[in-house]
Protein backbone atom coordinates (compact mmCIF):
# COMPACT_ATOMS: atom_id res chain seq x y z
CA UNK A 1 0.00 0.00 0.00
CA UNK A 2 1.25 3.57 -0.81
CA UNK A 3 0.97 6.06 1.60
CA UNK A 4 -0.37 9.30 0.54
CA UNK A 5 1.88 12.63 0.90
CA UNK A 6 0.15 16.06 0.14
CA UNK A 7 2.75 18.25 -0.90
CA UNK A 8 2.34 22.27 -0.50
CA UNK A 9 4.49 23.95 -3.04
CA UNK A 10 4.04 26.86 -5.60
CA UNK A 11 7.06 26.18 -7.60
CA UNK A 12 6.89 24.39 -10.60
CA UNK A 13 10.16 22.88 -11.08
CA UNK A 14 10.43 22.11 -7.84
CA UNK A 15 6.71 20.17 -8.08
CA UNK A 16 8.31 18.39 -11.08
CA UNK A 17 11.32 17.17 -9.04
CA UNK A 18 9.31 15.85 -6.23
CA UNK A 19 6.76 14.31 -8.68
CA UNK A 20 9.93 12.53 -9.93
CA UNK A 21 11.67 11.93 -7.32
CA UNK A 22 8.35 10.28 -5.52
CA UNK A 23 5.49 8.95 -7.41
CA UNK A 24 6.84 5.86 -7.57
CA UNK A 25 6.80 5.05 -3.88
CA UNK A 26 3.92 7.10 -2.80
CA UNK A 27 0.40 8.72 -3.63
CA UNK A 28 1.25 12.18 -3.94
CA UNK A 29 -1.19 15.65 -3.92
CA UNK A 30 0.29 18.70 -5.14
CA UNK A 31 -1.55 21.90 -3.45
CA UNK A 32 0.04 25.68 -4.41
CA UNK A 33 -0.91 27.14 -0.80
CA UNK A 34 -1.30 26.59 2.62
CA UNK A 35 -5.29 27.37 1.89
CA UNK A 36 -5.71 24.75 -0.95
CA UNK A 37 -4.14 22.17 1.82
CA UNK A 38 -6.55 23.30 4.55
CA UNK A 39 -9.71 22.37 2.07
CA UNK A 40 -8.15 19.23 1.22
CA UNK A 41 -7.85 18.26 4.68
CA UNK A 42 -11.70 19.82 4.94
CA UNK A 43 -13.10 17.79 2.90
CA UNK A 44 -12.51 14.60 4.53
CA UNK A 45 -9.21 13.56 2.77
CA UNK A 46 -6.45 12.64 5.46
CA UNK A 47 -2.84 12.17 3.84
CA UNK A 48 0.32 9.87 5.28
CA UNK A 49 2.29 12.60 6.07
CA UNK A 50 2.18 16.37 4.93
CA UNK A 51 5.74 18.26 3.31
CA UNK A 52 5.36 21.94 3.02
CA UNK A 53 7.39 24.56 1.87
CA UNK A 54 7.40 27.67 4.15
CA UNK A 55 7.29 30.14 1.28
CA UNK A 56 3.54 29.87 -0.26
CA UNK A 57 1.06 32.52 -0.91
CA UNK A 58 -2.16 33.00 0.86
CA UNK A 59 -0.75 30.88 3.59
CA UNK A 60 2.66 30.19 4.54
CA UNK A 61 3.38 26.75 5.45
CA UNK A 62 4.16 27.83 9.31
CA UNK A 63 0.88 29.38 9.04
CA UNK A 64 -0.14 26.33 7.98
CA UNK A 65 1.41 24.04 10.65
CA UNK A 66 0.25 26.17 13.19
CA UNK A 67 -3.34 25.82 12.02
CA UNK A 68 -2.92 21.53 11.80
CA UNK A 69 -1.35 21.59 15.26
CA UNK A 70 -4.48 23.63 16.27
CA UNK A 71 -7.26 21.27 14.68
CA UNK A 72 -8.57 18.59 16.55
CA UNK A 73 -8.93 16.28 13.52
CA UNK A 74 -5.79 17.26 11.92
CA UNK A 75 -2.96 17.88 14.18
CA UNK A 76 -1.64 13.93 14.65
CA UNK A 77 -0.60 14.08 10.60
CA UNK A 78 3.18 14.15 10.56
CA UNK A 79 4.10 17.48 8.95
CA UNK A 80 7.83 18.20 7.54
CA UNK A 81 8.93 21.76 6.82
CA UNK A 82 10.80 22.34 3.64
CA UNK A 83 12.59 26.13 3.58
CA UNK A 84 16.09 27.87 2.41
CA UNK A 85 15.95 29.34 5.69
CA UNK A 86 17.77 27.33 8.35
CA UNK A 87 18.58 29.48 11.21
CA UNK A 88 18.24 27.53 14.17
CA UNK A 89 15.77 29.55 15.99
CA UNK A 90 13.50 29.61 13.31
CA UNK A 91 13.89 25.43 12.96
CA UNK A 92 13.38 25.58 16.62
CA UNK A 93 9.93 27.50 15.88
CA UNK A 94 9.09 25.23 13.36
CA UNK A 95 9.46 22.15 15.94
CA UNK A 96 7.56 23.52 18.47
CA UNK A 97 4.77 23.98 16.45
CA UNK A 98 4.48 20.77 15.68
CA UNK A 99 6.81 19.60 12.66
CA UNK A 100 8.61 16.11 12.65
CA UNK A 101 11.36 17.18 10.54
CA UNK A 102 12.83 20.06 8.88
CA UNK A 103 14.60 20.02 4.97
CA UNK A 104 17.29 22.79 4.13
CA UNK A 105 16.33 23.25 0.44
CA UNK A 106 18.51 22.46 -1.34
CA UNK A 107 18.28 18.99 -0.59
CA UNK A 108 19.70 15.58 -1.76
CA UNK A 109 17.06 13.79 -3.21
CA UNK A 110 18.03 11.28 -1.13
CA UNK A 111 17.92 12.70 1.94
CA UNK A 112 14.59 13.82 1.32
CA UNK A 113 13.52 9.83 0.45
CA UNK A 114 15.39 8.85 3.53
CA UNK A 115 13.08 11.77 5.89
CA UNK A 116 9.96 10.79 4.69
CA UNK A 117 10.46 6.96 5.06
CA UNK A 118 11.97 7.79 9.03
CA UNK A 119 9.24 9.91 9.64
CA UNK A 120 6.39 7.69 8.29
CA UNK A 121 7.78 4.49 9.94
CA UNK A 122 8.21 6.52 13.13
CA UNK A 123 4.63 7.99 13.53
CA UNK A 124 2.19 6.53 10.62
CA UNK A 125 2.73 2.89 11.22
CA UNK A 126 3.21 2.55 14.93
Amino acid sequence: MKHTVLILEDDEPMRFLLDHLLKDKYNLVFKNDGLAGMKYLAEGNIPSIILSDFVLPKMNGFDFLNSLSQSGMFSDIPFIMVSSRSDDTFKKRCMDAGAKAFLKKPFDPSQLQKLLNTVIKSTVEN
